[in-house]
């Protein structure tokens, strides 16, 4: 008798014995019935025993089989507990904003999923002070958004895009307000709309009234650039939002490019990440894409 049975053979078994048929158990396996059938006439040529008696319903355990299906169902039990522990223990945290997932991050995902099809990315959406925390508790791999002030010095911000331009938007009801330069100043007499406290447009905008000395009281701060964009569509006010990510809205004149004398400040994409951590090769590869070192590899 041979106790060493392939794993595969026992997997085919159990699904089997609890599906108590063999057709119902190919349809899970994606295996053809000879091939099932071949498995556990083998495991039966190993054991020398008889596992499973035919009936009109499908198939019983023998007493041989039910002592095998209780073993088996304890091992692939235990197997599936630690594959889904190193499965956590290897995914990638990433955290990030909707529309630069849409617009910046997922064609990465994709080139990463090519060479690594099985690998598990845990992506999540948060403000500065939740990517701080979050950096600081070692919860996230990589973290992608604007430049961070002050961030300690146990990370790093690595440059990860061309130039993005901020621009001033709103809709056809605000035509005073186009084909033309205007002064900042004009603006002061308009609702705007900005990004809530705690992400980086919002110090943005923010920043932005202070440097031109505007008296402007926000009219609404909206979590999430996607909403923030459906309102000014809507002519609920005007807002800063980048050029490239509304490429689309602006063509279809949804949205109009309001000029100003004096063009807003560009900014770029970083990537947030430690700068003494080991990472697993996957997370390594999916840094270096993000540095633009292996995109074409």
């Amino acid at each position: 008798m041979n106790t060493n049975i392939n794993l595969d053979l026992l997997k085919t078994f159990y699904a089997v014995a609890k599906n108590k048929n063999i057709t119902k158990a190919c349809e899970e396996l994606l295996v053809s019935q000879s091939a099932v059938s071949k498995a556990i006439k083998n495991i039966e040529n190993q054991l020398d025993c008889k596992l499973f008696i035919r009936s009109k319903k499908g198939v019983e355990l023998t007493k041989e089989g039910k002592i095998l299906f209780e073993s088996t169902e304890k091992i692939l039990s235990i197997l599936d507990n630690d594959l889904e522990k190193i499965t956590k223990t290897n995914t990638i945290h990433i955290l990030t904003g909707k529309v630069l997932f849409d617009k910046i991050v997922f064609p990465y995902i994709e080139l990463f999923k090519k060479k690594y099809p099985n690998s598990f990315i845990n992506l999540g959406c948060m403000d500065i002070d939740g990517i701080l925390k979050s950096l600081k508790n070692q919860e996230v791999d990589i973290a992608i958004g604007y430049y961070i002030d002050n961030l300690s010095d146990s990370y790093e911000q690595i440059k990860i895009s061309e130039e993005l331009h901020p621009i001033l938007v709103c809709n056809n009801s605000y035509k005073e307000l186009l084909n033309r330069e205007i002064d900042a100043h004009e603006l002061e007499k308009y609702p705007f709309i900005i990004s809530a406290k705690g992400a980086t447009a919002h110090n943005y905008a923010i920043n932005f009234f202070k440097e031109n000395n505007l008296n402007i009281t926000p009219s609404m701060e909206v979590k999430g650039t996607s909403l923030i964009t459906q309102l000014v569509e809507k002519g609920l006010g005007i807002s800063i939002l980048t050029e490239e990510f509304i490429k689309e809205e602006l063509k279809s004149k949804k949205l109009y490019k309001i000029q100003l004398k004096k063009e807003l400040e560009p900014r770029y994409l970083y990537m947030q990440t430690y700068k003494n951590r080991t990472f697993s090769k996957e997370t390594s590869y999916l840094i270096n894409l993000l540095k633009n070192e292996k995109r074409n590899q």
